[in-house]
């Protein structure tokens, strides 16, 4: 089921389109597709008569990490599967053409400029090391991002995603959550170990600290790691040393596990917070970490996978994610890429509403992307302002209680307080 939403402003121009075009609605399994009477056309980069090119571009044969975005490759896939066996989009079938960026810069570039050649748009992009955004703005592509973890991706003005996160800004409500609940057993005094995999990603992951800093938390200590350290005793020890009372790894889950065993070799006591967010969100920390990652708190933007029977978007993202691929993990960056999905297909179709489906241009379509103004990911998360790049400002809290992930904040639904977003001075 493909989601989307039309304005008022255009629902005039949507009536006399229905004669070329059924567009989706909530409800609907058909996307927008012509009267078998109109011949489409070839109208840009990778938008031929019958097929729409898109390009997922995503770090995944990578030594830190062997498969570390495949799951946003798998979001992406399942979502066409599904939007094909409907119809397709404006007509056409869409197909997915994937770009492995490596974690590297040289496959950034590299992998960003077969987009640019071959595609109409990107969509789920899932790349580190992306901060050389001049192919991209060059070509024009449109890009439907599922991560944008440099401010120059972020700031690209045909960049769009649900996690915009722009310059100083950052998503602080679990963090701001954590200060409340825990104020009376001193949290939060930190010991960070940030991503230093590459510099954009140490980059990022000081900007988050720094902010949390801001907003009252105190610092024992920080460390930089790139996600192959093979001794976590150090670590271990100057928690243990410091008696800190928040701890946050900023890699991937695996290295969160192995700094809770060895904490709990050392004899680790005084963590009140151990802290994750998306990474750790994914059936394969339970499994990998077993008993030793109980009490392990883990935020999520989005409606919870354990709560997917009262959200029927969410019940579709899992239901086509296990067709297309049984073993694929329903985690936050399949789901992430799914919902990428959607906000270009939202686009599509209003472009086709207003265009028809020959209108279909990268230029038409960043016209569209731009009035889409409350998104809200087919009811995962709360409205979000797409077209001005505003942050998501919802969140809910879970923690691994009996080898499960259990909801703790808030009771149902998702906290969407705008001051979840906090401006870094």
């Amino acid at each position: 089921m493909l989601s989307t939403r039309v304005g008022r402003s255009s629902l005039w121009t949507v009536v006399a389109v229905l004669l070329l075009a059924a567009c989706t609605t909530r409800s609907g399994e058909s996307s927008s597709s012509p009267s078998p009477s109109v011949s489409l056309q070839a109208t840009d980069t990778g938008v031929t008569p019958t097929e729409l090119h898109i390009g997922v571009v995503a770090d995944v044969n990578v030594a830190v990490r062997p498969g570390l975005f495949q799951p946003a490759v798998d979001g992406v896939r399942a979502w066409a599967e599904h939007v094909n066996a409907g119809g397709g989009l404006a007509g056409r079938k869409v197909v997915v053409d994937f770009y492995d960026s490596r974690l590297t810069a040289d496959g950034w570039h590299n992998a960003v400029r077969q987009a640019c050649q071959n595609d109409l748009a990107m969509v789920a992009t899932s790349a580190i090391a992306d901060s050389n955004v001049a192919d991209l703005t060059g070509c024009g592509i449109p890009d439907f991002a599922n991560l944008t973890p440099t401010d120059e991706h972020a700031t690209a003005p045909n960049t769009f995603s649900l996690l915009s996160q722009q310059p100083h800004r950052q998503i602080l409500g679990p963090e701001r959550w954590y200060l409340a609940e825990f104020k009376d057993k001193r949290c939060c005094d930190g010991v960070w170990l940030d991503n230093a995999a590459t510099p954009s990603a140490l980059a990022q992951a000081q900007g988050f600290r720094k902010g949390q800093l801001q907003i009252g938390f105190t610092e024992a200590r920080s460390f930089s790691i790139i996600g192959l350290e093979s001794d976590y005793a150090p670590f271990a020890l100057a928690i243990k040393n410091s008696g800190a009372t928040y701890v946050r790894v900023g890699t991937d889950y695996n290295q969160t596990v192995a700094l809770r065993r060895e904490a709990k070799v050392q004899g680790v006591d005084s963590v009140v917070v151990w802290d994750c967010s998306l990474q750790c969100y994914t059936p394969d920390f339970l499994r990998t970490g077993g008993a030793d990652v109980e009490g392990q708190y883990v935020y999520n933007y989005f409606e919870p996978f354990e709560e997917a029977d009262q959200y029927p978007g969410l019940q579709t993202f899992i239901s086509s994610l296990k067709k297309f691929n049984p073993k694929a993990p329903v985690n936050g960056f399949s789901q992430g890429a799914w919902i990428s999905g959607l906000l270009f297909g939202e686009a599509v179709e209003q472009t086709v509403a207003v265009k028809g489906p020959d209108g279909l241009t990268r230029a038409n379509l960043l016209e569209s992307i731009r009035g889409i103004h409350d998104f809200d990911a087919d009811g995962m998360t709360g409205p979000v302002d797409i077209g001005n790049k505003a942050e998501v400002s919802c969140y809910m809290v879970m923690q691994v209680r009996d080898g499960k992930f259990v909801r703790v904040h808030p009771d149902k639904g998702l906290n969407c307080d705008p001051a979840n977003v906090v401006t870094v001075e």
